[in-house]
């Protein structure tokens, strides 16, 4: 299983952003990339906290405990809310939002049957589950750089002049990883310190 997620990632990655990259010219051109590039960050954002939640919702934790980590998921969604226009925001979920959600799913539901099957492994229990799904959710963040890291080799190696369309592909998939590295890593680092910082408080009461 350990294997799944960066497996999943890695083909859900190359082909959610090469469709998202291939469709956004017209877009672009019509609402301007600023708005457009709010609009994607929003749509992502919003699908990774709503996968987020159901993953909390599952988990071997107090509910008390389920209802601060998901408070703590929309509080990192709302202060991360791009400036975009409604009508941009409408396009892009109308063209890629349920892309972006199926996606969204099945990165974070994979690691959290992960992170139940490592807890169960080990005795289970919140702190273990908690260990377990930070490291998938590890995983998904690495994956998501390491394809970043292979659109720039892929960028060092083009002439801009020469093959501008390759070079400006490699350069929207880059931009994009790196943006969903970002949101990754802060939806779940605070939803795992909220967790983390709960049970830590508990156990100084007992």
């Amino acid at each position: 299983m350990a294997g799944a997620v960066s497996g999943l990632v890695g083909s859900l990655v190359s082909s959610v952003v090469s469709s998202v990259v291939s469709n956004l010219s017209s877009m672009i051109s019509n609402m301007g990339m600023g708005n457009i590039a709010g609009a994607l960050s929003n749509a992502f954002t919003g699908a990774i906290g709503n996968a987020l939640k159901g993953v909390i919702d599952n988990a071997p934790l107090p509910e008390f405990l389920k209802d601060m980590a998901k408070d703590a998921i929309d509080d990192v969604i709302g202060s991360n809310q791009q400036p975009t226009t409604p009508e941009a925001q409408d396009a892009v979920n109308d063209k890629f939002g349920e892309m972006l959600r199926e996606m969204a799913q099945e990165m974070v539901d994979e690691a959290g049957k992960e992170a139940n099957e490592k807890a169960e492994g080990e005795g289970g229990g919140a702190a273990n589950w908690l260990v377990a799904l930070s490291n998938s959710l590890a995983k998904i963040q690495g994956d998501f750089l390491d394809k970043a890291m292979d659109n720039l080799e892929q960028m060092e190696g083009l002439d801009a002049k020469e093959n501008g369309s390759e070079f400006m592909t490699q350069q929207g998939e880059y931009q994009a990883n790196m943006k969903m590295f970002g949101m990754m890593a802060e939806a779940s680092s605070t939803t795992l310190k909220t967790i983390g910082e709960a049970l830590s408080s508990l156990s100084r009461k007992q």
